[in-house]
């Protein structure tokens, strides 16, 4: 019977130890299963905050970068509106100057350097009015006495004149409209379907041409006979794609491939003629022309 007591006590104490090891089992597993789950919720919100600082971040830069990208294109148009704004500006003063019972037709853009700006002096008399385009380094008022100087000659632009004739014939004389087909010499191919004509003589070669109620001719010497023929055909191109005033009833036009203070354009309405001259690129002179306004 001691035997037996003794037995049952080595059998309850076995059983204590298994049901204290599977407690202590179950609370380590339950200790690890809530640190796994902790953490695991931790990394996720670091990961949850690191993208919603990336994105941020990227829609940050995208924004800065859209800014920039608005700011230079609004430089650009902000450089070119004030090159236009500073031509519209001195046409505008010009025209309020021009106390005239004359028709006053202006070009609405001249030939200007970047960074330039336009100024002009005026004068008026009884039958005539004239406009010096000067390009200046810095803003100009028009008619400013610092204009006057015979050493501000090289930054004229442009001379433009009104003149009113007492008769259609005395207007007829200064324009000197000619038919070149008429007056003949070599023929030219210039494009476009336009024959011009050679025509040489003391040195001077002429290549001349008729578009429409306009007489136009281009000057070289006979040395160098390829500048003129160039000139015209260049000419022809770019009046192919602008338009000239309409003369009533003719106009001529003179550029020279030598000498660069020879361009001018010349048109008449009756009695009236208008003149662009000192221009001293050739085609600046048919960009004038074919801006007035």
């Amino acid at each position: 019977m001691k035997y037996s007591k003794q037995i049952l006590s080595c059998m309850l104490a076995m059983v204590l130890l298994s049901a204290c090891s599977e407690n202590t089992t179950k609370n380590v597993e339950n200790n690890t299963d809530h640190s796994i789950e902790k953490q695991e919720q931790t990394d996720q919100k670091k990961v949850e905050e690191t993208t919603n600082g990336e994105s941020t971040n990227t829609e940050s830069d995208q924004t800065k970068d859209s800014q920039t990208a608005v700011d230079d294109q609004t430089t650009n148009l902000d450089d070119k509106d004030q090159k236009v704004n500073n031509q519209a500006d001195v046409i505008a003063s010009i025209k309020k100057e021009l106390n005239t019972k004359l028709p006053v037709l202006l070009p609405s853009q001249l030939p200007i350097k970047e960074g330039n700006y336009l100024t002009a002096t005026t004068k008026i008399e009884k039958n005539k009015y004239t406009i010096v385009f000067y390009e200046t380094k810095k803003r100009t008022p028009i008619n400013d006495t610092s204009l006057k100087k015979n050493s501000l000659e090289k930054l004229i632009l442009a001379k433009y004149s009104v003149v009113k004739y007492n008769s259609l014939e005395k207007a007829n004389e200064v324009i000197g409209f000619e038919d070149f087909s008429k007056v003949g010499g070599q023929k030219m191919n210039l494009g476009h379907n336009i024959i011009g004509y050679q025509d040489a003589g003391a040195g001077a070669l002429w290549t001349s041409w008729n578009e429409g109620r306009w007489a136009l001719a281009t000057h070289t010497r006979t040395t160098k006979p390829e500048l003129g023929l160039a000139l015209a055909k260049q000419a022809v191109d770019f009046l192919e794609k602008n338009t000239l005033p309409i003369p009533k009833p003719n106009g001529s036009i003179r550029l020279d491939a030598i000498k660069s203070t020879e361009n001018n354009v010349k048109w008449q309405h009756n009695n009236i003629v208008y003149s662009i001259e000192k221009v001293k690129n050739p085609l600046d002179a048919l960009k004038i022309a074919t801006s007035m306004k």
